[in-house]
């Protein structure tokens, strides 16, 4: 039965059908043929100078490297300078574009993938994220993002392994309306909305995927498309950027199982995944608990969806847990 669901971390609704789909093992796609190399692309070793000049890079034990972070060549937002904000007399208001936009090409391999790596590789990449985070907050942005896009579905134009830091000068409105759900339920309640979640997840089970000793993966209750899946973590921290060493790898493992559960179930199908982390000068606050979302591509949003603002899931992520669940664990049993 079709049921609406309200999401607890922005106050908006969601529409669970699953009658207008199928099982979840309808929305597997043929799974994509991953070239090894390819003589064009930037990204490869071998290539470096066609890249702009790196910030930060990870070194292989044969003179190379094993990870690279560059300044993106088509950046969203670049420079420093002015923020002020510019109205001219109809009342529209605008400011200089500038920020931070940077691409972590996460191995020199044109075939290599988060799902398929092994767990140092993909710690690897989260302390890229993790370096380059803390040195963007310290550079007076308003808001860091880091995400991942996977496979044309998911926005990349380039199917070489990268992710993606944009440090922004403002905090859009969605991303506002978030942290001021968090702060009020704080002030109201003296606790983490998000502790709660996952404190409330746990203890319901049915929508949980995978968890180790750091994290607990799982589908929320208000999930707006199929398989979007949370990484959480047991330890209460604002900011990803203050995460430690063994948090992770911790993390690592179990992004790595998720992925790779994904990639078995659906056919390797293309994603976003975005870490959601506190402003810069929110790192001590209580109200926030980090976490990384994966969303994957399976459904396009339609009419209803852009006129009402309220996402329609064709699935139940109470079903779609078990699945992806029991892909993870059948996953980790062979490798």
């Amino acid at each position: 039965m079709t049921e609406l669901r309200l999401d607890p971390t922005i106050r908006n609704w969601v529409i669970v059908a699953p009658e207008r789909s199928k099982r979840p093992d309808a929305f597997r796609r043929q799974q994509r043929q991953r070239a090894e190399s390819n003589d064009t692309c930037p990204f490869c070793a071998g290539r470096e100078a066609e890249t702009p000049p790196e910030l930060f890079r990870l070194p292989d034990d044969k003179g190379g490297w094993r990870l690279r972070v560059v300044p993106n060549k088509f950046a969203a937002l670049s420079g420093t300078g002015s923020r002020d904000h510019i109205a001219n007399g109809l009342g529209f208001t605008s400011m200089p574009g500038v920020g931070s936009h940077e691409v972590v090409i996460e191995s020199p391999r044109h075939g290599w993938d988060i799902a398929t790596a092994d767990e140092r590789e993909v710690q690897d990449v989260l302390a890229a994220y993790r370096t380059r985070h803390r040195a963007l907050r310290a550079s007076s942005a308003a808001m860091v993002v880091i995400f991942r896009n996977h496979g044309a579905g998911g926005g990349t134009s380039l199917p070489h392994p990268h992710s993606q830091i944009v440090a922004a000068p403002v905090i859009p409105l969605l991303v506002r309306h978030r942290f001021d759900v968090a702060t009020q339920h704080y002030d109201d309640s003296g606790r983490c909305l998000y502790v709660e979640i996952l404190h409330r997840e746990l203890a319901d089970g049915r929508r949980i995927v995978a968890q180790n000793d750091g994290f607990v993966a799982f589908q929320p209750f208000a999930a707006s498309s199929p398989f979007e899946t949370w990484l959480m973590p047991r330890t209460h921290r604002a900011s990803f950027a203050d995460a430690g060493d063994d948090e992770l790898a911790q993390l690592a493992a179990l992004l790595r199982d998720v992925l790779g559960g994904l990639y078995e179930l659906l056919g390797d199908p293309d994603y976003n995944y975005v870490i959601h982390s506190a402003p810069p000068g929110d790192e001590g606050r209580p109200y926030f608990l980090w976490h990384l979302q994966i969303v994957p591509r399976l459904t396009t949003p339609a009419g209803f969806e852009l006129g009402s603002g309220i996402s329609v899931n064709p699935s139940s992520p109470e079903l779609t847990a078990v699945a992806l669940r029991e892909a993870v664990a059948a996953r980790k049993s062979v490798v």
